[in-house]
């Protein structure tokens, strides 16, 4: 750091009067020496040279917040929270202030000779922090890596870890942005025990739970891979159909995760909202071809795929009518659920109408629905359940409809369809279906979709109601 203050400190001697205040007999000098190493009092202009004087101000504040932190001053009465928070905020809004910023508390971890024993340690953590949320320049940059790396390697330094920490959160800020939202009271406390990450909950489809270890900088797109790998998908095409959910007000609000969101600062905004916010874990787009080698990844499409089968959306029915070879069909793929339940004994007759949609279910007397699924168990029994469940998606995934995501539209003034009709909407564009029989009516594709959109048809203004949503719910 010594070469960046001899090109951007202020002035030596020359310069007007001195830049830091003291009382004391050896009072500090303007040589950058000096400059770089840890001062008792507080300055009074900044340490790098600015062309608008009033930056000097703001540079003082800085400095008297990071020594509040530290105990190197005293609080005037703001909690730990409120000065990490003005402290982010103020270089936020000044961000000419983040180099200084840097420069500050890189001063007062040299060399450090404070009467409070945590005085370093302290600034280690608020440097950890800073590096979480704000970039330096790219002139900066080098200086301030080669410091981090060589404290970090350096034999015996008591600071090693949380060097490298820095370094590492200041890598992700460049690459990601930064974090936005100040941490919380919990998250504070967890920084200032030294506790870098917590094990936060993702949810599958179906309930079933998965524990992430999340670190301060971690982002939903890091999330995304590491939940792919636990299903033995590696390659990037496959990774990107898939996203993380915040879903908050019982499942009422749903959204995606852009790729580049940190966590925490999702986790700690809902946490406002609703402290019984969760994350899902779904897949959106469907053009890669299943795989059923992993348990895991099985028992997830499975699970996200049987909410619509069971309601009927996969299914078409020309004319209204059910072939036998659906009827066999459909009589199997209750069989199979069955067994994805590890159940070899027959189904009830309340059980298989669970499995087969009601409209479906209707179609003939419930006695021969049990004969025929009865008739399937014997074929499927010797399955294991997760071999049932890869079977009902070889099955399914052959459906017409599969991968789309479901629209109930109650009405339309649009001649193009009739209403009320179901909206499937998948990688080859939306596809309008007969609210009873699923058969398709209509298809626009999404390029004749997005030439629509750009005209901006007044003849189409439906009322749309989320049906199901198999990409997302």
């Amino acid at each position: 750091m010594l070469v960046f203050a001899k090109k951007f400190f202020r002035q030596g001697p020359g310069g007007k009067g001195d830049s830091l205040k003291s009382k004391s007999k050896n009072r500090d000098s303007r040589e950058p020496s000096e400059m770089i190493r840890f001062s008792k009092t507080p300055l009074t202009e900044s340490l790098i040279e600015f062309t608008d004087p009033a930056m000097n101000r703001v540079a003082a504040d800085l400095f008297m917040l990071a020594m509040r932190f530290t105990g190197d001053s005293t609080s005037r009465g703001q909690t730990e929270q409120e000065v990490v928070s003005t402290f982010l905020k103020l270089i936020g809004e000044f961000t000419l202030m983040r180099d200084e910023a840097y420069c500050q508390l890189l001063k007062q971890l040299t060399a450090n000779t404070s009467s409070k024993p945590d005085s370093c340690q302290r600034g280690w953590r608020l440097l950890y922090i800073l590096t979480a949320y704000h970039r330096c320049s790219e002139v900066l940059k080098p200086f301030l890596l080669k410091h981090l790396q060589q404290a970090s390697r350096s034999a015996g330094a008591q600071y090693q870890g949380i060097a490298k920490a820095c370094e590492q959160n200041l890598k992700k800020t460049f690459q990601y942005g930064g974090r936005i939202v100040p941490p919380n009271s919990m998250e504070l406390k967890a920084m200032m025990a030294g506790r870098s990450s917590k094990r936060q909950l993702f949810l599958f489809p179906g309930g079933i739970e998965r524990h992430v270890k999340i670190k301060t900088c971690s982002v939903a797109l890091e999330v995304n891979e590491e939940l792919c790998y636990e299903m033995g998908l590696h390659r990037l095409e496959a990774m990107e159909e898939y996203a993380i959910f915040l879903v908050t007000n019982r499942g009422q609000n749903v959204r995606p995760l852009n790729k580049h969101e940190y966590i925490l600062d999702v986790a700690t905004e809902a946490e406002v909202v609703d402290t019984s916010y969760s994350f899902w874990f779904r897949r959106v787009v469907w053009t890669q071809p299943l795989k059923f080698e992993n348990e895991l990844c099985v028992a997830m499409h499975y699970n996200q795929i049987l909410p619509d089968y069971r309601k009927g959306l996969l299914n078409v029915l020309p004319h209204g009518k059910v072939s036998d070879q659906q009827l066999h069909q459909i009589s199997k793929l209750a069989a199979l659920q069955h067994r994805a339940k590890d159940i070899v004994f027959i189904p009830s007759i309340h059980e298989i109408s669970e499995y087969i949609a009601p409209p479906l279910f209707k179609k003939q007397p419930p006695q021969q629905w049990v004969a025929m699924v009865t008739q399937h168990m014997q074929q499927v029994q010797t399955l294991s359940p997760h071999q049932a469940r890869a079977q009902f998606l070889g099955l399914v995934s052959a459906f017409p409809m599969f991968g789309s995501s479901f629209f109930y539209i109650h009405s339309s003034s649009s001649t193009t369809f009739y209403a009320p009709c179901i909206v499937a909407v998948n990688q080859h564009g939306l596809h309008f279906l007969h609210k009873n029989t699923h058969v398709r009516t209509h298809t626009h594709t999404h390029t004749h979709t997005i030439s629509k959109g750009a005209r901006h048809d007044r003849n189409m203004n439906p009322e749309v109601h989320s049906w199901s949503s198999r990409g997302v719910l």
